[in-house]
């Protein structure tokens, strides 16, 4: 079983080591995560950078934005609009949702992860994520390429699964009895291939067996 709570947060010493972020990332479910505070503020940002793209998914269903359903164009310059104020506007947009969000951090590594810079996103103007964007392209690189790794798993996982259903319900008891034993031997080794995958994925995930 995983952890249900996130350990004692190091707001006082910020997370300066990857590798307890990542550690965190990978123990914790998503939503002890936003329940503990961990997708928000300096540690959020941290911890983020080591979520999968499904994962900075999931966060975002706790998000203000997805429970309080704003206005859309708070979030963006209108054509036209001085940038005075625009950024009034975005002051108060920020204000009255980001700050507040849970999630801030994930919403903004996810803008980062799409190229999404168009408007506000975790309480961050656009030319913040650009900056951010420019500046940390090795590493967005690499995480798109884990996102895509995690998706290519994925995809495995649901084909073994697939392929068993289409074994049992095709082969299970037809047949000559050498060919029903032959057809059980697939069934079994469909079996086999689906329980790997799944395992792999639940020790990545972090999941242990339970007590």
């Amino acid at each position: 079983m995983m952890a249900a709570h996130p350990p004692a947060p190091a707001r006082h010493r910020g997370i300066a080591e990857d590798g307890i972020a990542a550690y965190i990332a990978e123990t914790v479910p998503v939503d002890s995560l936003v329940a503990g505070g961990y997708l928000a503020g300096h540690d959020g940002r941290l911890i983020a950078q080591q979520l999968r793209a499904p994962q900075l998914r999931q966060a975002m269903g706790h998000s203000v934005c997805h429970t309080v359903q704003p206005d859309v164009d708070n979030f963006f310059q209108e054509d036209g609009e001085p940038d005075a104020d625009w950024k009034q506007r975005r002051v108060r947009a920020v204000r009255d949702h980001c700050t507040v969000c849970p999630v801030r951090a994930a919403c903004a590594e996810l803008a980062l992860r799409d190229g999404d810079t168009a408007g506000v996103r975790g309480g961050l103007a656009p030319q913040k994520l650009d900056r951010r964007l420019a500046a940390e392209t090795a590493r967005l690189e690499h995480a798109r390429a884990a996102d895509e790794q995690v998706g290519e798993e994925q995809h495995a996982r649901i084909a073994a699964g697939l392929e068993l259903q289409r074994l049992t319900g095709q082969y299970l008891g037809t047949g000559t009895p050498q060919k029903r034993r032959e057809n059980v031997e697939k069934i079994r080794d469909a079996a086999r291939r689906r329980d790997e995958l799944v395992s792999a994925y639940r020790r990545t995930a972090g999941w242990t067996a339970a007590a």
